[in-house]
């Protein structure tokens, strides 16, 4: 098969690399991709059409007779690009644009979690600003979280330890154009405390395959300080989901949604990434995500023990069903093995404490840099000018490292992190620490 995958970071480099190990796989294309990219990956083909071009996408398939299309973006999917390429015949995983709702609407995600009971934190949703903060001046709670209704690249969630926080993210939100416009629609949630936990499923409409969990680092600086990011490292599976925790969820969460979801006329096919937090009174989803988290994914994809090809055709084709019986099991085997996944990004990141965030450093590798067959380098926010690898802003890279406990993992990823070198690097010191 000829497989195109659209994106340009790190989960769409690692998607890449488990669709090159696949023996039935002849060809991978990614668009955009970054230069990075073949520095591991020699074979890829690499296109320069924008993540946010379907049309442009929608040529290039055809041109490239390309059999199956995966997406990484979720603003790509929320463009309709599923919606495009299934009227033109092609292959292709991942939800359509009505789908899509679940993450690019809280609201919407609300409204179908309420529907169909799956626990979830009580929420009120406004479309005027003086609503919401007569809301939280009237609410009992100090603690609240404000989110925009919309897609906003992780920087429209607003967690707020007191009302006067809370306040001042509806009215920048609301009213001073935080996210580059003024928002007109937004929920305030009640405040949840416990611990994340990332869990996934890969779906076809009417049934699913649990892939498994993570536990990302969303904060920039060690123990869990400084603003909020895309994610500055993770690890899987999570430590704290048991067996019976996974069945749970599978039942609560996976189980009701996609069945919920099937029923309202918008059934849903594709990577359904659920936000889940344990509390004191149980496990309680916080978002849903319609595409493969970034950087959950640079740790599932290495874990998994088989292609993952044909699981993901049995996705795009409503297939998955057939594949569970043909194979006798659920889900995709998995290793026994633990992943720590260390991200390091650029000088400024995320942009969000007054300083620019910059690009065109020098990225130098140690000459004793050598991987092995359970570390693997993603590229992310890489450009190369005169055959020089450099810093493109945002998060730069990651590595990943395999073994059998999270302390060995965590160790050799981090030797790694030691081995590369640019100007203003930024990583966290303690991603899995504390995990054995």
């Amino acid at each position: 098969m000829r497989v195109l995958v659209v994106g340009s970071g790190g989960r769409e480099h690692a998607l890449c690399h488990s669709l090159t190990q696949s023996s039935l796989v002849s060809k991978v294309i990614v668009s955009p991709g970054n230069s990075g990219m073949i520095q591991t990956l020699p074979q890829l083909q690499i296109e320069n059409i924008g993540a946010m071009d379907i049309q442009g996408l929608l040529k290039l398939a055809l041109k490239e007779k390309v059999d199956l299309t995966v997406i990484g973006p979720e603003a790509t999917l929320s463009e309709g690009i599923v919606d495009l390429f299934k009227e033109n015949n092609l292959l292709i995983m991942g939800p359509t644009k009505a789908a899509s709702l679940l993450e690019t609407s809280k609201a919407f995600a609300k409204d179908v979690m309420m529907t169909n009971q799956v626990p979830t934190a009580g929420y009120a949703e406004f479309f005027e600003a003086d609503a919401a903060l007569k809301y939280i001046e009237e609410s009992t709670s100090q603690k609240m979280v404000v989110k925009c209704d919309g897609l906003a690249q992780g920087k429209g969630v607003i967690v707020c330890q007191s009302k006067n926080e809370a306040r001042i993210g509806v009215i920048s939100l609301m009213k001073e154009k935080l996210l580059g416009e003024n928002i007109n629609h937004i929920i305030i949630e009640d405040f949840l405390e416990g611990i994340e936990v990332s869990a996934f499923a890969l779906c076809d409409g009417s049934n699913y395959a649990f892939l498994g969990t993570a536990c990302d680092h969303k904060r920039l600086r060690d123990y869990d300080m400084g603003p909020n990011t895309g994610g500055m490292g993770v690890f899987a599976p999570a430590s704290i989901v048991t067996a019976e925790d996974e069945t749970w969820i599978n039942k609560n969460v996976f189980s009701p949604m996609i069945e919920g979801m099937k029923k309202a006329g918008t059934p849903f096919s594709g990577i359904l990434f659920a936000g889940l937090m344990k509390t004191m009174t149980g496990w309680k989803v916080l978002e849903f995500n319609v595409r493969l988290g970034d950087p959950e994914t640079q740790v599932l994809l290495p874990l998994l023990d088989e292609d993952l090809l044909p699981w993901l055709e049995a996705s795009a084709k409503g297939d998955i069903k057939k594949l569970q019986v043909e194979l006798g099991r659920l889900s995709p085997i998995k290793k026994d093995m633990k992943a720590v996944h260390v991200v390091m990004a650029a000088h400024g990141y995320p942009g969000t404490e007054g300083e620019k965030v910059r690009s065109g450093d020098p990225i130098n590798f140690n000459p004793t840099f050598n991987l092995t067959a359970y570390d693997f380098l993603f590229m992310a926010g890489v450009e190369k000018t005169h055959g020089q690898l450099k810093t493109k802003g945002g998060r730069v890279l990651g590595i990943t490292s395999l073994a059998e406990t999270y302390t060995y993992a965590r160790i050799q990823a981090y030797e790694y992190v030691s081995q590369i070198e640019f100007s203003g690097a930024q990583y966290r010191n303690d991603i899995a620490r504390g995990q054995i």
